[in-house]
């Protein structure tokens, strides 16, 4: 992903600054009642809102990284899908939800931009978890 691509994602992600609560309360119930199979891909404890907000502050730390720090994550992630039996549309799934929250978050600080970059680092991500996948599968 370009740094100009990445500095828009990253910037959608500052004005999410302050309202990571209500974010993972949005987020995580929906993802779940999409695809309740997901849970696997996190903590236990992940029902309780004190963890995910941990998990959505570590997610956000791990795109905020280097790039060789978000890729290595995104092939694990990737990883544990083929692990758990999980499809690639189980991906494209989770990086929609994460997206579609985000938009419905930031309301109206919402660009055009945003959505054009999210698009891009969400066909780089689904490389990236694909490539965790085949790592498992071999």
């Amino acid at each position: 992903m370009d740094h100009l691509t990445r500095a828009q994602c990253l910037h959608s992600l500052d004005l999410l600054v302050g309202q990571e609560d209500a974010f993972a309360h949005a987020f995580f119930p929906l993802l779940f009642q999409r695809a309740p199979e997901l849970r696997v891909l996190f903590p236990a404890r992940i029902d309780d809102h004190a963890e995910q907000v941990r998990v959505l502050y570590r997610l956000m730390m791990t795109f905020a990284g280097n790039e060789v720090t978000m890729t290595a994550g995104l092939r694990l992630i990737g990883f544990r899908l083929a692990m758990r039996g999980l499809s690639t549309d189980h991906a494209e799934l989770l990086a929609n939800t994460l997206i579609g929250t985000l938009k419905r978050q930031l309301g109206n600080s919402w660009q055009a931009d945003f959505a054009y970059a999210w698009r891009i680092a969400k066909e780089d991500a689904l490389d990236a978890m694909a490539l965790g996948a085949e790592l498992m599968a071999a």
